[in-house]
């Protein structure tokens, strides 16, 4: 692992860093950066995002422009728009012994760009979106990142892409050395067995205690929305999965989570699990990708069908407005009745 004391911003010493796309990350990436006393350019096409740049204190420019100007290149865009963006764009303006840095392997991994043969290249991966990313390091903490050298003509790609994991603040919590090829796939995996694994966990529980006659909200508030599983998995990164139970449970809570661990899943959801992962490694799932946003993302417009017609999304819809802070005016009323 990497942490502050493996790092030095002095590796940056005299150079411009373009964070390529004011999105999710780039924005966090950007502020951070800048904050560490580091001088930041943001390179985004003509949208919202950058006119978000402009209202945070940047004078966005175009992404050629931004490449131009820089000798580190930090490329912050969704995966799917890589290939285009960065063979017209990004590779006819990096120089010799820039530095090129992905937040993802994506692209590397399933060879969808090439990376410039004399420039510095590098995984600088953070394990967080943007908001937290941006919020640990306003409270002096930072978010693991995981990080590889893919290419170093210069012998100093690793110095500094550290400075700049120093400068988001990554090496405050840790960097931790990972090929790229396994942080793709382990992305990738998380989201397409863990995460739907867990959403269709909570909703099957949110509809089986409907059923039974439960008030929506109580059970929603008890399944995720008091944010009780949340801190019992923050806590769990801390000290172990099995050790949060040990330590933070009731024993009427360890009984019942020992009674029932390891009977609710069968061999039929790992055989799934390992399918997936078989279509992330093949590259599959790359081409599918790929014949998705080639099609305008129609699967998206089924998500958000899908949700808004769910009784958790309704029963959400219900506990916001059980939250709504505006004072009331009469009885059941507020005061933009």
């Amino acid at each position: 692992m990497y942490f502050d004391r493996d790092a030095d911003l002095a590796d940056l010493a005299g150079e411009t860093v373009a964070v390529i796309g004011y999105g999710v990350q780039g924005r966090a990436f950007a502020a951070n950066l800048r904050d560490s006393g580091l001088r930041v350019l943001v390179g985004n096409r003509d949208d919202a995002y950058r006119d978000a740049a402009r209202a945070d204190g940047f004078a966005p420019l175009p992404i050629a422009d931004a490449v131009e100007r820089a000798s580190a290149v930090l490329l912050l865009i969704p995966d799917e728009a890589h290939p285009e963006v960065y063979d017209a764009q990004i590779a006819p303006h990096l120089g010799d012994g820039d530095l090129f840095v992905l937040a993802h392997g994506f692209s590397v991994r399933f060879g969808r760009i090439r990376l410039p043969i004399e420039a510095d290249a590098a995984l600088l991966a953070p394990k967080m979106f943007g908001r937290p990313i941006r919020r640990h390091y306003l409270e002096g903490t930072g978010v693991l990142a995981f990080l590889d050298v893919l290419q170093d003509p210069t012998g100093r790609a690793l110095r500094r892409t550290l400075a700049v994991a120093k400068a988001t603040g990554f090496t405050r919590r840790g960097v931790m050395p990972v090929p790229h090829a396994q942080e793709t796939e382990l992305d990738l995996f998380q989201e397409q067995f863990l995460t739907p694994l867990l959403m269709d966990g909570f909703k099957m529980a949110f509809d089986v205690l409907v059923d039974a006659g439960y008030d929506p909200v109580p059970a929603l508030l008890d399944m995720y929305a008091s944010g009780e599983m949340a801190e019992m998995m923050t806590e769990a990164a801390t000290v172990g999965l099995y050790e949060v139970i040990a330590e933070q449970g009731s024993p009427t809570c360890r009984f019942g989570v020992q009674r029932r661990l390891g009977t609710l899943l069968g061999d039929d959801v790992e055989a799934k699990a390992r399918k997936i992962l078989g279509e992330i490694r093949s590259g599959a799932f790359a081409a599918a990708l790929e014949e998705e946003a080639g099609a305008g993302y129609p699967s998206l417009d089924a998500y958000d069908a899908m949700a808004g017609a769910s009784g958790v999304t309704r029963a959400h819809e219900r506990y916001r407005a059980a939250l709504d802070p505006r004072p009331a005016v009469g009885p059941g009323r507020t005061a933009s009745d």
